[in-house]
């Protein structure tokens, strides 16, 4: 999560590949077509990962490039887990939405409702305004003492407290801007409106039922077959990512997840066997503030809307580890590409790899 202020500034840097969305006319659909596009990049030595393009429950491109460890020379696989960062918000938000379907909250109840500790400057900050970035609650990855504190074990409270305190950034729901902190207190609310830790919560309310097996709450210090090491590039070369204690993301940016599995998720979410139409509607619903360029946010998900259609995405970045996880609803078209090598190739990646599976 160090990493994870980073992806404000990617989304800036992808927004004007929105218009790829619009201006590629692209027709090419085939397995062999599709890998093609991802072979250049793995071969520059820019991208290590796994990709994945499906219609509907038809899995076109399933593929794999480059190490899931570089230092003993193992392949990624298709089954290799990787660490999705941002896109574990997707998650956090859709449980929230589960317990207002629940009567355990609403998403305009005041987060103080919730969290006793809230400072005054709170009091006007909303479950949605969480959601969606619009609380103005200081960016706890952007401080400057996060990058030393992300390297050792900290408790929620005390990462908490780094930012409670500080004055927000704009008066709640003026103004949209990225910020883990959020994410981090809506992780809070899970776990004491449910009772559950957010690990817990996760597993038994969306993983287990979807059967999303492979896919879990990232604990540094367990042994977790099949997951990658994750690298960064250099001026001398790839090295070995950073170190970050991974008990410190949490619904901001915690789970490790495949392809086959994230695949599953979109399958049930958007076939509604996990949140009700009603709920599923307000996920998408953007907040009306201008967010990341021609892109709207939504909650925990970025709506891409043109003339191609729209699409809901959101990419994520952690130390040694990049993700994109997109989805068209007209075509029933869903891309995942993960990466454990850091830079911009899985949000260039996802995003050619819709427009080419957009083709007629």
């Amino acid at each position: 999560m160090a990493r994870m202020h980073t992806f404000t500034r990617a989304l800036t840097a992808a927004a004007p590949l929105a218009l790829a969305f619009a201006s590629t006319a692209a027709q090419a659909q085939t397995k062999d077509e599709l890998s093609a596009t991802v072979a250049p990049e793995a071969e520059s030595g820019a991208y290590m990962g796994a990709a994945l393009v499906a219609k509907g429950d038809t899995v076109i491109l399933d593929k794999a490039w480059g190490e899931a460890d570089l230092e003993w020379g193992i392949a990624n696989t298709t089954d290799t887990k990787f660490r999705i960062g941002s896109v574990t918000k997707q998650f956090t938000s859709v449980s929230i939405l589960l317990l207002e379907e629940q009567g355990k909250l609403t998403l305009d109840d005041p987060i103080a409702q919730h969290f006793p500790e809230a400072p005054e400057a709170w009091q006007a900050i909303t479950i949605r305004n969480l959601l969606r970035h619009t609380a103005g609650v200081p960016n706890v990855t952007s401080l400057p003492e996060f990058a030393k504190i992300s390297r050792t074990p900290i408790s929620q409270d005390d990462l908490i407290a780094l930012f409670k305190d500080r004055p927000l950034d704009f008066e709640p729901g003026s103004k949209w801007a990225y910020s883990n902190s959020g994410y981090l207190l809506l992780s809070r609310v899970i776990e004491t409106v449910s009772g559950l830790s957010y690990a817990d919560f996760v597993k038994r309310n969306l993983f287990d039922p979807i059967g999303m097996t492979s896919t879990a709450v990232d604990v540094t210090a367990q042994i977790v077959p099949k997951r990658a090491a994750g690298y960064s590039p250099s001026q001398s070369g790839v090295v070995n990512a950073a170190y970050v204690d991974m008990g410190i993301p949490l619904g901001g940016g915690s789970l490790y997840s495949t392809t086959g599995d994230l695949l599953k998720w979109q399958r049930a979410l958007f076939a509604g066997a996990v949140l009700s139409e009603e709920s599923l509607a307000e996920y998408v619903t953007p907040t009306p503030l201008p967010a990341i360029g021609d892109f709207q946010y939504a909650h925990g998900v970025i709506i891409a809307t043109s003339e191609r259609g729209t699409a809901y995405w959101h990419g994520g970045g952690i130390e040694g580890f990049n993700a994109w996880l997109g989805h068209d609803p007209d075509r029933d078209i869903t891309v995942v590409v993960l990466a454990n090598l850091n830079g911009g190739s899985a949000n260039k990646l996802g995003m050619q790899l819709l427009e080419q599976a957009r083709g007629e």
